[in-house]
């Protein structure tokens, strides 16, 4: 019953949030004008990311201060949950910089700045990936070489090398790759619903038990309907790089710690993953910058290039997601690589499959 409350507050507070973000955007010219590889045709508040990012900041305070599910006891920062208190942090550098990003523009350089300083407040409050399953043996622990950073209160904290080393790259790498979709109304928020969801199912599961992470799961789930019910095709709002920035970011820890497993976490994800990991190929095959060069050749592009329309391609993909969600919550260790190179077998074929058409459209 928490769980439902939960979500209920999310979903009014990001609908309530996101139409008062529409409105200020409209006024003060925070927009995203037409570009030659967007889909949309007229100016759009770009404004969405403070919404998402306010509704989950609220919904999560309001369910740590009551529920008892919220609670991760795993340590206190400034009296409070030191995940939360780190998450919080994180999730405010993430959503204030790319706001300026969103309204100013940052160069590449800033933009990743401030992605590490947001990890880092993260893997500071204690969350890490651990521990690599290993389908023929016992499990990998990655805690191997520790490096002193501090002592505060008595408590030395320590830089896991191996451990927070490839936790950053995983915090930093989903921010992104959730960026790489947000190309299309509908397409980030809806991806970013069912891998709640998913992480959510998997928290509350008998196996895992994580009630603070299924806590967090289903907020996120909330907001996420909240906003799309603005930006679900044709747009009233985009979220910009800070709504998607952030959605990446909080995807990206609640996965590793749902499972705590990176081929749960990969699955969980595995859609924009593969989606952005097709992308950048392509691009260093053309001799461009993997990340930077404007392009149409993701997944949802060439939907669309395809003769697909908009609903019809984000129905498509998010029955994919779901796909990849399913084999998160159901596979073992070894069955989740071979589905996930499967999967990605399959896409390369949908792309083939994609061209093709968009060829005999042209003709």
């Amino acid at each position: 019953m928490n769980y439902f409350v939960a979500f209920v507050i999310a979903f009014g507070l990001s609908l309530t949030l996101t139409w008062l973000a529409r409105n200020a955007g409209a006024r003060f010219g925070i927009v995203r004008r037409p570009r030659k590889r967007d889909v949309h045709i007229i100016p759009v508040p770009r404004v969405g990311g403070v919404a998402i990012f306010l509704s989950f900041l609220i919904t999560s305070l309001i369910a740590y201060l009551y529920l008892t599910e919220a609670r991760f006891g795993n340590g206190n920062w400034l009296t409070l949950d030191k995940h939360l208190v780190g998450i919080w942090f994180g999730a405010t550098i993430i959503v204030l910089s790319m706001l300026i990003d969103d309204i100013r523009g940052l160069r590449a350089w800033q933009k990743l700045s401030f992605q590490i300083l947001a990890a880092l407040m993260v893997i500071a409050s204690g969350v890490g990936i651990d521990l690599l399953s290993n389908p023929f043996g016992n499990p990998i622990n990655l805690n191997t070489v520790y490096i002193p950073i501090l002592t505060y209160h008595g408590i030395t904290y320590h830089f896991s090398l191996i451990s927070d080393l490839l936790t950053l790259i995983w915090l930093v790498g989903m921010m992104n790759v959730i960026n790489f979709v947000d190309g299309v109304d509908g397409l980030a928020g809806g991806i970013a619903g069912i891998s709640a969801l998913t992480i959510f199912f998997l928290s509350i599961s008998l196996g895992v038990n994580q009630p603070a992470t299924a806590m967090l799961s289903i907020i996120v789930a909330g907001v996420a309907a909240g906003f799309l019910v603005w930006n679900f095709p044709p747009a009233k709002i985009f979220m910009g790089d800070s709504g998607s920035m952030f959605l990446g970011y909080i995807l990206a820890i609640l996965a590793i710690i749902s499972g705590g497993k990176l081929a749960t976490a990969f699955l969980v994800l595995g859609f924009p993953i593969l989606d952005g990991v097709l992308v950048a190929g392509g691009r260093i095959l053309r001799h461009k910058n993997p990340f930077t060069t404007p392009d149409k050749t993701h997944l949802h592009h060439r939907f669309l290039s395809a003769g697909f329309s908009a609903r019809q391609s984000i129905v498509f993909l998010y029955l994919i997601s779901a796909g990849f969600g399913y084999a998160a919550l159901e596979l073992k260790t070894l069955d989740k690589v071979i589905f996930a190179f499967v999967l990605l077998v399959a896409l390369v074929v949908l792309i083939k499959f994609l061209n093709i058409r968009t060829k005999k459209i042209s003709l």
